[in-house]
Protein backbone atom coordinates (compact mmCIF):
# COMPACT_ATOMS: atom_id res chain seq x y z
CA UNK A 1 0.00 0.00 0.00
CA UNK A 2 1.36 3.58 -0.56
CA UNK A 3 -0.11 6.92 1.29
CA UNK A 4 0.15 10.07 0.50
CA UNK A 5 -0.08 11.22 4.53
CA UNK A 6 2.89 11.58 6.47
CA UNK A 7 2.00 9.77 10.02
CA UNK A 8 4.84 10.69 12.32
CA UNK A 9 4.10 8.56 15.17
CA UNK A 10 4.38 5.61 12.79
CA UNK A 11 7.52 6.40 11.09
CA UNK A 12 9.80 7.06 13.98
CA UNK A 13 8.28 3.76 15.45
CA UNK A 14 9.97 2.17 11.95
CA UNK A 15 12.75 4.10 12.50
CA UNK A 16 13.47 3.42 16.05
CA UNK A 17 14.50 -0.36 14.56
CA UNK A 18 17.44 0.75 12.95
CA UNK A 19 19.04 2.03 16.42
CA UNK A 20 19.98 -1.79 17.22
CA UNK A 21 22.83 -1.85 14.52
CA UNK A 22 24.80 1.53 15.84
CA UNK A 23 23.94 0.73 19.60
CA UNK A 24 25.27 -2.88 18.74
CA UNK A 25 28.89 -1.37 17.45
CA UNK A 26 29.67 2.09 19.27
CA UNK A 27 29.79 1.40 22.49
CA UNK A 28 31.39 -1.77 22.10
CA UNK A 29 34.42 0.49 20.69
CA UNK A 30 35.01 2.29 23.88
CA UNK A 31 35.34 -1.04 25.87
CA UNK A 32 37.18 -3.11 23.71
CA UNK A 33 40.05 -2.81 26.56
CA UNK A 34 37.98 -4.64 29.25
CA UNK A 35 36.08 -7.04 27.29
CA UNK A 36 39.74 -8.27 26.38
CA UNK A 37 40.71 -8.19 29.87
CA UNK A 38 37.88 -9.60 31.25
CA UNK A 39 38.08 -12.51 28.80
CA UNK A 40 41.50 -12.69 29.28
CA UNK A 41 42.83 -11.98 24.88
CA UNK A 42 44.56 -9.66 23.07
CA UNK A 43 42.94 -6.12 22.75
CA UNK A 44 44.00 -6.51 18.78
CA UNK A 45 41.61 -9.82 18.77
CA UNK A 46 38.59 -8.30 20.40
CA UNK A 47 39.19 -5.20 18.35
CA UNK A 48 37.86 -8.02 15.13
CA UNK A 49 34.50 -7.90 17.04
CA UNK A 50 33.60 -5.59 14.58
CA UNK A 51 34.15 -7.46 11.72
CA UNK A 52 32.38 -10.22 13.15
CA UNK A 53 29.61 -7.76 13.91
CA UNK A 54 29.72 -6.75 9.51
CA UNK A 55 29.73 -10.42 9.16
CA UNK A 56 26.08 -11.09 11.04
CA UNK A 57 24.71 -7.75 9.23
CA UNK A 58 25.69 -9.09 6.14
CA UNK A 59 23.90 -11.93 6.39
CA UNK A 60 20.92 -10.79 7.93
CA UNK A 61 20.78 -8.38 5.75
CA UNK A 62 20.95 -10.35 2.81
CA UNK A 63 18.47 -12.95 4.14
CA UNK A 64 15.74 -10.23 5.50
CA UNK A 65 15.06 -8.32 2.43
CA UNK A 66 14.10 -10.81 0.25
CA UNK A 67 12.34 -12.96 2.89
CA UNK A 68 10.13 -9.83 3.82
CA UNK A 69 9.05 -9.44 0.25
CA UNK A 70 7.23 -12.95 0.45
CA UNK A 71 5.90 -13.53 3.95
CA UNK A 72 5.20 -9.60 4.56
CA UNK A 73 7.10 -7.20 6.62
CA UNK A 74 5.98 -7.38 10.60
CA UNK A 75 6.48 -11.44 11.06
CA UNK A 76 10.40 -11.28 10.35
CA UNK A 77 10.56 -7.75 12.29
CA UNK A 78 9.08 -9.67 14.76
CA UNK A 79 11.23 -12.97 15.02
CA UNK A 80 14.72 -10.52 14.98
CA UNK A 81 13.62 -9.00 17.67
CA UNK A 82 13.37 -11.98 19.70
CA UNK A 83 16.63 -13.16 18.15
CA UNK A 84 18.24 -10.45 19.38
CA UNK A 85 17.70 -10.66 23.04
CA UNK A 86 19.06 -14.34 23.15
CA UNK A 87 22.04 -12.59 20.99
CA UNK A 88 23.18 -9.78 23.13
CA UNK A 89 22.26 -11.82 26.38
CA UNK A 90 24.68 -14.63 24.39
CA UNK A 91 27.35 -12.36 24.16
CA UNK A 92 26.92 -10.51 27.40
CA UNK A 93 26.94 -14.18 28.87
CA UNK A 94 30.15 -15.83 27.26
CA UNK A 95 32.86 -17.22 29.16
CA UNK A 96 35.13 -17.07 26.31
CA UNK A 97 36.16 -15.20 22.91
CA UNK A 98 34.66 -17.68 20.45
CA UNK A 99 31.04 -17.16 22.39
CA UNK A 100 31.47 -13.75 22.72
CA UNK A 101 32.05 -13.73 18.82
CA UNK A 102 29.15 -15.95 18.17
CA UNK A 103 26.56 -13.53 20.27
CA UNK A 104 28.51 -10.76 18.06
CA UNK A 105 27.98 -12.39 14.85
CA UNK A 106 23.97 -13.26 15.72
CA UNK A 107 23.74 -9.37 17.21
CA UNK A 108 24.38 -8.36 13.83
CA UNK A 109 22.23 -10.66 11.83
CA UNK A 110 19.50 -9.92 13.94
CA UNK A 111 19.91 -5.81 14.17
CA UNK A 112 19.86 -6.25 10.28
CA UNK A 113 16.53 -8.10 10.03
CA UNK A 114 14.88 -5.34 11.85
CA UNK A 115 16.51 -2.21 10.15
CA UNK A 116 16.68 -3.69 6.29
CA UNK A 117 12.87 -4.55 7.10
CA UNK A 118 12.00 -1.27 7.98
CA UNK A 119 13.54 0.66 5.40
CA UNK A 120 11.41 -1.47 3.17
CA UNK A 121 8.50 -0.88 5.00
CA UNK A 122 8.88 3.02 4.53
CA UNK A 123 8.98 2.10 1.02
CA UNK A 124 5.68 -0.08 1.58
CA UNK A 125 3.72 3.36 2.88
CA UNK A 126 5.34 6.05 0.82
CA UNK A 127 6.78 6.95 -2.89
CA UNK A 128 8.33 10.35 -4.63
CA UNK A 129 9.69 12.98 -2.14
CA UNK A 130 7.20 11.42 0.58
CA UNK A 131 9.36 8.76 0.61
CA UNK A 132 12.50 10.78 1.07
CA UNK A 133 10.62 13.07 3.98
CA UNK A 134 9.52 9.46 5.57
CA UNK A 135 13.33 8.14 5.12
CA UNK A 136 14.54 11.37 6.82
CA UNK A 137 12.27 11.35 9.43
CA UNK A 138 12.99 7.85 10.62
CA UNK A 139 16.76 8.49 10.82
CA UNK A 140 15.90 11.15 13.58
CA UNK A 141 15.80 8.15 15.48
CA UNK A 142 18.40 6.44 14.71
CA UNK A 143 20.83 9.42 14.02
CA UNK A 144 20.51 10.03 17.74
CA UNK A 145 21.64 6.17 18.24
CA UNK A 146 25.09 7.68 15.92
CA UNK A 147 26.15 9.70 18.34
CA UNK A 148 24.60 8.52 21.71
CA UNK A 149 26.19 5.06 21.51
CA UNK A 150 29.88 6.49 21.89
CA UNK A 151 28.51 8.55 24.26
CA UNK A 152 26.79 5.38 26.72
CA UNK A 153 30.18 3.32 25.87
CA UNK A 154 32.35 6.19 27.29
CA UNK A 155 30.53 6.23 30.72
CA UNK A 156 29.19 2.84 30.65
CA UNK A 157 32.00 1.63 33.46
CA UNK A 158 30.97 4.31 35.42
CA UNK A 159 27.58 2.53 36.30
CA UNK A 160 27.73 -1.37 34.68
CA UNK A 161 30.22 -3.14 32.77
CA UNK A 162 30.38 -4.04 29.01
CA UNK A 163 28.13 -7.73 30.16
CA UNK A 164 25.60 -5.20 31.39
CA UNK A 165 25.28 -3.48 28.23
CA UNK A 166 24.27 -6.67 26.35
CA UNK A 167 21.30 -6.94 28.82
CA UNK A 168 20.53 -3.22 28.24
CA UNK A 169 20.36 -3.90 24.80
CA UNK A 170 18.26 -6.96 24.90
CA UNK A 171 15.99 -5.39 27.20
CA UNK A 172 15.32 -2.45 24.59
CA UNK A 173 15.07 -5.00 22.06
CA UNK A 174 12.36 -6.34 24.16
CA UNK A 175 10.58 -2.74 24.42
CA UNK A 176 10.54 -2.51 20.99
CA UNK A 177 9.37 -5.95 20.47
CA UNK A 178 6.15 -5.09 22.36
CA UNK A 179 5.78 -1.62 20.34
CA UNK A 180 5.82 -3.01 17.38
CA UNK A 181 3.57 -5.77 18.37
CA UNK A 182 1.11 -3.98 19.56
CA UNK A 183 1.51 -0.86 17.32
CA UNK A 184 2.82 -1.46 13.85
CA UNK A 185 0.47 -2.77 11.10
CA UNK A 186 2.35 -4.96 8.93
CA UNK A 187 2.57 -2.72 5.13
CA UNK A 188 2.52 -5.34 2.70
CA UNK A 189 -0.58 -7.48 1.90
CA UNK A 190 -0.24 -10.35 1.02
CA UNK A 191 -1.74 -10.20 -2.64
CA UNK A 192 1.31 -7.66 -2.72
CA UNK A 193 3.79 -10.56 -1.16
CA UNK A 194 6.11 -11.99 -3.70
CA UNK A 195 6.33 -16.07 -4.43
CA UNK A 196 9.30 -17.06 -1.71
CA UNK A 197 10.58 -20.03 -4.24
CA UNK A 198 14.46 -19.82 -4.76
CA UNK A 199 13.85 -19.54 -8.54
CA UNK A 200 11.86 -16.24 -7.31
CA UNK A 201 14.32 -14.56 -4.94
CA UNK A 202 16.81 -15.20 -7.61
CA UNK A 203 14.56 -13.89 -10.17
CA UNK A 204 13.86 -10.71 -8.03
CA UNK A 205 18.05 -10.53 -7.07
CA UNK A 206 19.08 -11.18 -11.41
CA UNK A 207 16.06 -7.85 -11.97
CA UNK A 208 18.38 -5.55 -9.69
CA UNK A 209 21.29 -6.84 -11.19
CA UNK A 210 20.03 -5.93 -14.32
CA UNK A 211 19.38 -2.36 -13.47
CA UNK A 212 23.06 -0.62 -14.34
CA UNK A 213 21.71 2.46 -11.96
CA UNK A 214 21.51 0.16 -9.11
CA UNK A 215 24.73 -1.54 -9.66
CA UNK A 216 26.65 1.69 -9.95
CA UNK A 217 24.78 2.77 -6.53
CA UNK A 218 25.95 -0.68 -4.56
CA UNK A 219 29.49 0.67 -5.72
CA UNK A 220 29.19 4.08 -3.99
CA UNK A 221 27.11 2.70 -1.21
CA UNK A 222 30.25 -0.20 -0.90
CA UNK A 223 32.63 2.58 -1.23
CA UNK A 224 30.94 5.09 1.34
CA UNK A 225 31.08 1.65 3.76
CA UNK A 226 34.27 0.84 3.28
CA UNK A 227 35.75 4.76 4.15
CA UNK A 228 33.10 4.63 7.22
CA UNK A 229 34.50 1.79 8.87
CA UNK A 230 38.40 2.85 8.03
CA UNK A 231 37.39 5.91 10.15
CA UNK A 232 35.93 3.57 12.51
CA UNK A 233 39.03 1.43 12.63
CA UNK A 234 41.93 3.48 13.05
CA UNK A 235 40.70 6.73 14.27
CA UNK A 236 40.28 5.48 18.33
CA UNK A 237 44.08 4.58 17.61
CA UNK A 238 45.13 7.66 16.62
CA UNK A 239 42.93 9.71 19.16
CA UNK A 240 44.68 7.70 21.80
CA UNK A 241 48.06 6.92 20.90
CA UNK A 242 48.74 10.13 19.14
CA UNK A 243 46.84 13.00 20.79
CA UNK A 244 46.82 11.04 23.95
CA UNK A 245 43.50 10.85 24.65
CA UNK A 246 42.11 8.52 27.37
CA UNK A 247 40.49 5.31 26.33
CA UNK A 248 37.24 6.06 28.46
CA UNK A 249 37.03 9.67 26.01
CA UNK A 250 37.39 8.30 22.88
CA UNK A 251 33.47 7.28 22.55
CA UNK A 252 33.09 10.92 23.82
CA UNK A 253 34.91 12.80 20.54
CA UNK A 254 33.35 9.66 18.51
CA UNK A 255 29.90 10.87 19.24
CA UNK A 256 31.16 14.21 18.77
CA UNK A 257 32.12 13.51 15.59
CA UNK A 258 28.34 11.54 14.91
CA UNK A 259 26.87 15.04 15.12
CA UNK A 260 27.62 15.06 12.02
CA UNK A 261 26.26 12.69 10.70
CA UNK A 262 23.08 13.36 12.12
CA UNK A 263 23.17 16.83 10.90
CA UNK A 264 23.98 15.27 7.49
CA UNK A 265 20.71 12.75 7.94
CA UNK A 266 18.62 15.99 7.43
CA UNK A 267 20.37 17.51 5.07
CA UNK A 268 20.40 14.87 2.74
CA UNK A 269 16.62 14.66 2.92
CA UNK A 270 16.40 18.31 2.35
CA UNK A 271 18.71 18.60 -0.65
CA UNK A 272 16.87 15.13 -2.25
CA UNK A 273 13.38 17.07 -2.01
CA UNK A 274 14.88 20.43 -3.05
CA UNK A 275 16.58 19.37 -5.86
CA UNK A 276 17.34 15.74 -7.16
CA UNK A 277 18.39 12.93 -5.35
CA UNK A 278 21.57 12.38 -7.41
CA UNK A 279 22.46 15.74 -6.48
CA UNK A 280 22.54 15.22 -2.44
CA UNK A 281 24.22 12.57 -3.03
CA UNK A 282 27.11 14.10 -5.08
CA UNK A 283 27.26 16.65 -2.22
CA UNK A 284 27.69 14.32 0.42
CA UNK A 285 30.81 12.87 -1.70
CA UNK A 286 32.18 16.10 -2.16
CA UNK A 287 31.80 16.76 1.51
CA UNK A 288 33.55 13.49 2.46
CA UNK A 289 36.39 14.44 -0.03
CA UNK A 290 37.05 17.58 1.29
CA UNK A 291 37.44 15.88 4.44
CA UNK A 292 39.81 13.42 3.04
CA UNK A 293 41.73 16.17 2.03
CA UNK A 294 41.83 18.13 5.25
CA UNK A 295 42.59 14.52 7.10
CA UNK A 296 45.82 14.09 4.96
CA UNK A 297 47.05 18.19 5.48
CA UNK A 298 46.31 17.44 8.60
CA UNK A 299 49.10 14.81 8.41
CA UNK A 300 51.50 16.02 6.30
CA UNK A 301 52.17 20.15 7.91
CA UNK A 302 51.38 18.72 11.14
CA UNK A 303 47.92 20.86 11.67
CA UNK A 304 47.26 19.37 14.91
CA UNK A 305 44.41 17.65 16.94
CA UNK A 306 41.73 20.10 15.94
CA UNK A 307 42.15 20.03 12.40
CA UNK A 308 41.93 16.32 12.99
CA UNK A 309 38.73 15.86 14.89
CA UNK A 310 37.36 18.71 12.84
CA UNK A 311 38.64 16.22 9.41
CA UNK A 312 36.50 13.51 11.35
CA UNK A 313 33.24 15.33 11.71
CA UNK A 314 33.63 17.22 8.54
CA UNK A 315 33.26 13.23 7.38
CA UNK A 316 30.86 11.79 9.15
CA UNK A 317 28.15 15.15 7.78
CA UNK A 318 29.05 13.78 4.47
CA UNK A 319 28.47 9.66 5.41
CA UNK A 320 24.99 11.17 7.63
CA UNK A 321 24.03 13.42 4.10
CA UNK A 322 24.55 9.77 1.39
CA UNK A 323 22.38 8.02 4.22
CA UNK A 324 18.79 9.07 2.81
CA UNK A 325 18.96 9.67 -0.86
CA UNK A 326 21.41 6.54 -1.75
CA UNK A 327 18.65 4.41 -0.11
CA UNK A 328 15.67 6.82 -1.90
CA UNK A 329 16.95 5.99 -5.06
CA UNK A 330 17.93 2.18 -4.68
CA UNK A 331 14.09 1.57 -3.10
CA UNK A 332 12.49 3.91 -5.18
CA UNK A 333 12.92 2.49 -8.99
CA UNK A 334 11.87 -1.15 -7.63
CA UNK A 335 9.30 -1.09 -5.48
CA UNK A 336 7.89 -4.76 -5.85
CA UNK A 337 11.51 -5.57 -4.83
CA UNK A 338 11.95 -2.84 -2.01
CA UNK A 339 12.53 -5.64 0.75
CA UNK A 340 15.55 -6.75 -1.65
CA UNK A 341 16.79 -3.43 -2.90
CA UNK A 342 17.21 -2.65 0.47
CA UNK A 343 19.15 -5.51 1.46
CA UNK A 344 21.43 -5.90 -1.52
CA UNK A 345 22.27 -2.18 -1.28
CA UNK A 346 22.99 -2.51 2.60
CA UNK A 347 24.64 -5.62 1.96
CA UNK A 348 26.62 -3.97 -0.49
CA UNK A 349 28.39 -2.02 2.34
CA UNK A 350 28.33 -4.67 5.28
CA UNK A 351 29.92 -7.25 2.88
CA UNK A 352 32.69 -4.63 1.26
CA UNK A 353 33.61 -3.77 5.14
CA UNK A 354 33.99 -7.41 6.15
CA UNK A 355 36.25 -7.91 3.34
CA UNK A 356 38.10 -5.01 3.81
CA UNK A 357 38.81 -6.29 7.35
CA UNK A 358 42.38 -7.23 6.61
CA UNK A 359 43.09 -3.76 4.62
CA UNK A 360 42.12 -1.39 7.75
CA UNK A 361 45.16 -3.75 9.49
CA UNK A 362 47.92 -1.56 7.23
CA UNK A 363 46.26 1.67 7.35
CA UNK A 364 48.68 4.11 8.50
CA UNK A 365 47.56 4.05 12.65
CA UNK A 366 50.12 6.31 14.17
CA UNK A 367 48.28 9.63 11.83
CA UNK A 368 45.65 11.75 10.37
CA UNK A 369 46.70 10.22 6.42
CA UNK A 370 45.74 6.57 6.92
CA UNK A 371 41.92 7.64 7.01
CA UNK A 372 42.31 10.79 5.06
CA UNK A 373 43.69 9.05 2.33
CA UNK A 374 41.23 6.09 2.52
CA UNK A 375 38.45 8.63 2.37
CA UNK A 376 39.79 10.71 -0.02
CA UNK A 377 40.12 8.15 -2.96
CA UNK A 378 37.04 5.92 -2.14
CA UNK A 379 35.03 9.55 -2.59
CA UNK A 380 36.45 10.18 -5.77
CA UNK A 381 35.59 6.26 -6.77
CA UNK A 382 32.04 7.27 -5.79
CA UNK A 383 32.18 10.19 -8.05
CA UNK A 384 33.39 8.17 -10.85
CA UNK A 385 30.40 5.84 -10.40
CA UNK A 386 28.04 8.87 -9.76
CA UNK A 387 28.98 10.61 -13.39
CA UNK A 388 30.05 7.43 -15.45
CA UNK A 389 26.89 5.48 -14.89
CA UNK A 390 24.31 6.58 -12.31
CA UNK A 391 23.58 10.25 -13.67
CA UNK A 392 24.73 9.07 -17.44
CA UNK A 393 21.84 6.21 -17.45
CA UNK A 394 19.39 8.17 -15.45
CA UNK A 395 19.52 10.33 -18.15
CA UNK A 396 19.41 8.41 -20.95
CA UNK A 397 16.13 7.30 -19.54
CA UNK A 398 13.95 10.29 -18.96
Amino acid sequence: MTENKLRTGLILLIGALGVLQPFSLDPYLANIKFIAEDLNVAQTLIAQNLTALTLGITIGTAVAGPLSDAVGRKKPILFALVGYMAAAILASSAGSVELFFAGRILQGIFAACAAVVANAMLRDLYEGKNLIKALGRATLLMGTAWFLGPIFGSYLQSFTDWRGLGFMLAALAGCLFLAVALKLPDTMSKEQRTKSTAKEVANRFGQLLKDKVFIGLVVVQASISISLFGYLNVSPFVYSDVYGIDATQVGLYLSINSIGAYTGAQLGSYLSMKFRPQTALLVSLSIGAAAGLLLVATAVFNLGFIAFTTGLAIFTLGFGTSFTPLLGMAMASHPEEAGTAAAVIAVSGTLATTIAGPYYAVLDHKSAFGIGVNDLVLMLLGFVMMFAIVNKRMKATK
